[in-house]
């Protein structure tokens, strides 16, 4: 059920729960530029095992009100918001793509007893580090636009994302069929495809300003060292991931206190979402205080 919060700032907050009756939740934080609507299928699926899940929206996108200057350590003061609103004791973070940050960065919350990360971009200040290293073209030059100043990030972005905003389903199943695993997970591709292109339209109806300020975060200083989240950290990536660089995730590995790291043959951006959902969920419960 999606719903909106007026938090003590004045602004609202979307969010959905999956309905299931419990002081523990999986907590779920989307990819950049999407909305909470990319989790549906997630959703329904947590629901099945009888595990509370809730998703939210970040600033900026959809009906999630903008949060000037927000950094990634600054959502947690949202998120503590959602979990107190929904009284919420004990939770795990899922984060995809963008979202991952910000679900690292849950893990200094008290009441997070653990994370997984899904093709997370890794912190772009990080001493020694080429964060540019095995992307693509296109990620790189939107990457060094982006970090440049938001003003020229949102004009960057002004000249595309209506065309990212309008992607039909159908555009993603092309290329998820050309997957020699695409049939036997047929139904989970054309279901996540229907959320990632509803999520997109969801995300970007608003415009790009949302879009820029979430990326123009995770560009800059996160505002926490990753060494400091202590709960077991497991890392998922695609070694085939075009979007976010596997020397990311091995970066990650050497610098959290508690991590394991899954690289896994074959998979790219989007099929760890569908192929390795049962085995991510599966380690999130595991970590999750019934």
């Amino acid at each position: 059920m999606s719903s909106s919060l007026k938090l003590s700032d004045g602004r609202a907050l979307d969010y959905t729960d999956n309905g299931v009756s419990s002081k523990s939740a999986l907590i779920l934080h989307h990819g950049t530029p999407t909305s909470m609507a990319v989790w549906g299928t997630w959703l329904a699926a947590i629901a099945e095992v009888g595990i509370r899940a809730i998703a939210f929206t970040r600033p900026g996108y959809a009906g999630s009100d903008r949060k000037v200057d927000h950094t990634v350590i600054s959502a947690n003061n949202d998120l503590e918001e959602i979990l107190n609103h929904l009284e919420v004791e004990n939770f795990v973070s899922i984060g995809w793509s963008g979202g991952g940050p910000y679900a690292l960065a849950s893990g200094l919350l008290e009441r997070c007893s653990g994370v997984q990360l899904i093709a997370s971009v890794s912190p772009y200040d990080a001493e020694d580090f080429d964060w540019f290293q095995d992307q693509s073209p296109e990620s790189i030059e939107e990457a060094k636009i982006s970090v440049a100043s938001l003003a020229d990030s949102i004009a960057f972005k002004q000249g595309y994302y209506a065309e990212i905003r309008d992607r039909k389903a159908e555009e993603f199943l092309v290329e998820y069929a050309k997957r020699a695993s695409f049939s036997s997970f047929e139904n989970v591709y054309r279901a996540f495809a229907e959320d990632l292109s509803l999520s997109l339209r969801d995300a970007l109806r608003v415009g790009v300003i949302g879009y820029a300020e979430d990326e123009y975060a995770f560009l800059r200083n996160w505002g926490f060292e990753v060494k400091d989240v202590r709960v077991p950290v497991v890392i998922w990536q695609g070694l085939d991931d075009l979007s976010v660089s596997p020397h990311m995730a091995r970066w990650f590995n050497e610098n959290l206190c508690n991590p394991t790291l899954e690289l896994l043959e074959g998979q790219h951006h989007g099929s760890i979402m569908v192929e390795k959902r049962a085995e991510i969920l599966n380690a999130a419960i595991r970590s999750l205080t019934l």
